[in-house]
């Protein structure tokens, strides 16, 4: 006998495990709001499969159902991110379907049974749980021990209708900050500002040279700022960005940095901006 409200919360509590592992795997983290979401989202599609579909249509619903439940629980960090999150999900169902067709091979002469690439077996839901918690415990482990990568922060830009979200590597070493308002300074690639300013603007800003934007509303938000680096001395372009908001843990805070814009190539696609510490 199959009670649907233990199915719903079971692959509720599966679903939170492994989005839960996944974000351990890649070194990131969500609010509570967004997990409980979806692992709401993972229960409720445990009773779509009870429907009698087709096995090759619940097949080809595992990638857009995984990807919506990462996409809830983290939102969007970038394509590789997300790819990354969304590994690590599968990466734990497909060991818990691993250690569970281990016991399949006592349990199959009870009535185990395979459904369009999903694993139906006659485990007590005590048992269940003890094997989740073990394969998070796997997971959770590799994430522990694996190398943490550089700490990045994503931001989103706003300039009239138009905006922009990118990464930014925070760098210990950049300690720049305007002389006169003394406003931490975020170094953007020009080319992810595309777009979003005018072409002539960023243009100007680009060069080091705010001084040729013509129109008088930019002029008043652009300065420029000098900069040391190992290669010697330069000037930066800067602006005022109407918003510009910091994004982490599924929540955005504004701030009040300025933005520099250099033309050189940063981080490729994993980052295409600097950050100092204070941000």
């Amino acid at each position: 006998m199959l009670y649907l409200d233990v199915l719903f919360l079971l692959n509720a509590g599966i679903g939170a495990a492994f989005l839960l592992a996944a974000g351990k795997l890649v070194h990131r983290r969500t609010c509570r709001l967004r997990l409980t979401l979806s692992a709401l989202a993972a229960g409720l599609y445990s009773l779509v499969l009870l429907l009698a579909l087709p096995g090759w249509l619940l097949l080809l619903l595992q990638v857009p159902v995984s990807l919506g439940l990462v996409l809830l629980c983290y939102g969007w960090g970038g394509r590789w991110e997300t790819l990354r999150l969304l590994l690590g999900y599968w990466g734990g169902n497909l060991l818990l379907g691993a250690a569970l067709g281990i016991l399949g091979q006592w349990l199959a002469p009870l009535g185990a049974v395979s459904r369009g690439g999903i694993y139906y077996f006659p485990v007590q839901p005590l048992g269940l749980v003890l094997v989740t918690i073990g394969c998070y415990g796997i997971l959770w482990l590799i994430g522990k021990f694996r190398k943490k990568p550089a700490h990045r922060l994503r931001f989103r830009l706003r300039d009239g209708k138009a905006q922009v979200e990118f990464t930014a590597l925070v760098d210990t070493g950049n300690r720049l900050r305007d002389p006169i308002t003394g406003r931490s300074v975020l170094v953007v690639q020009q080319k992810v500002l595309q777009g979003c300013l005018p072409g002539s603007v960023l243009e100007a800003l680009g060069q080091g040279r705010p001084e040729q934007v013509q129109d008088p509303d930019w002029q008043r938000r652009c300065g420029v700022l000098p900069i040391r680096t190992a290669g010697g001395t330069g000037l930066l372009g800067t602006f005022r960005p109407e918003g510009l908001w910091l994004l982490q843990d599924g929540k955005s805070q504004r701030v009040g940095a300025l933005v520099a814009v250099t033309p050189q190539p940063l981080g490729g696609r994993e980052y295409q901006a600097l950050a100092g510490t204070e941000l």
